[in-house]
């Protein structure tokens, strides 16, 4: 998958986020895109994408913001320049829109905030510090799928299947990707304990990462071979130990 998201109180406890960058996913959400979890406050979201970002070297940070908390628009804009800016360009956003007429003009400031924020007078002075990526990647997330206000790919949300996914789970979650049209996949493991936290990220790296990736009808034999490594550590995905060449036997006289 793309994303993972995981409960803040465990990013940390039990090494999620390394070990999600090691186990070579592409993305961590931070914050819930549905904001029916506790402490999904837009200050509680770009402060852990602080530390996320110091912990880790490649792994993209999805930030679920939703520009309501008790963070104003001109400081969340401040911050998330800083966290591009720390994190090497990694930043990208999950917007949940708001139902007032004044959210989309504030998602709007925000967004263009560090070509111009709008002053009281009508002038408009650049926020500082600018990302270093040109524009950040944004998505209006409803909890269950996210689009890009600008157009392009879409955000599709899957849960975990609640154990080690097997080929109908796996097919699912393709299936419900391909019906979204979209292009990331976001499995929610928030409700995963923190003691399986670490088994978890080795399938979602192991196991479903690849079988969203390759062709169709890949996907039975690489979930086979991949769970089979996973678990028993066959030498079909490991090579055999190498040994030292031994001499010949002898020939004998005939």
């Amino acid at each position: 998958p793309r994303s993972t998201l995981f409960p803040y109180t465990t990013l940390f406890r039990s090494g999620a986020a390394r070990a999600a960058e090691a186990a070579n996913l592409d993305a961590l959400v931070i914050g819930d895109p549905g904001g029916t979890q506790p402490n999904s406050d837009d200050s509680y979201v770009l402060t852990t994408a602080g530390a996320v970002a110091i912990a880790t070297a490649d792994l993209r940070l999805l930030l679920a913001l939703d520009l309501r908390g008790s963070a104003p628009p001109l400081r969340i804009a401040e911050d998330l320049g800083v966290l591009d800016v720390m994190s090497g360009g990694r930043v990208e956003l999950l917007l949940r829109p708001g139902d007032d007429d004044t959210w989309r003009a504030d998602m709007a400031a925000v967004l263009a905030a560090w070509t111009g924020w709008p002053m009281p007078d009508g002038s408009t002075v650049p926020v500082t510090p600018a990302p270093l990526q040109p524009a950040l990647p944004a998505w209006l997330s409803d909890g269950d799928t996210a689009s890009c206000p600008r157009g392009g790919r879409a955000v599709v949300f899957v849960d975990w299947p609640g154990s080690q996914p097997d080929l109908d789970a796996l097919l699912r979650m393709r299936e419900r990707r391909d019906g979204a049209r979209a292009s990331t996949v976001v499995v929610r493991a928030h409700q995963v304990a923190a003691e399986a936290l670490a088994a978890v990220i080795r399938a979602l790296g192991t196991v479903v990462g690849p079988c969203l990736r390759c062709p169709p009808g890949e996907v039975p034999i690489l979930c086979a071979d991949a769970t089979d490594w996973l678990q028993h550590r066959t030498e079909l995905h490991e090579p055999p130990p190498r040994t030292e060449l031994q001499e010949p036997p002898p020939r004998r006289d005939q």
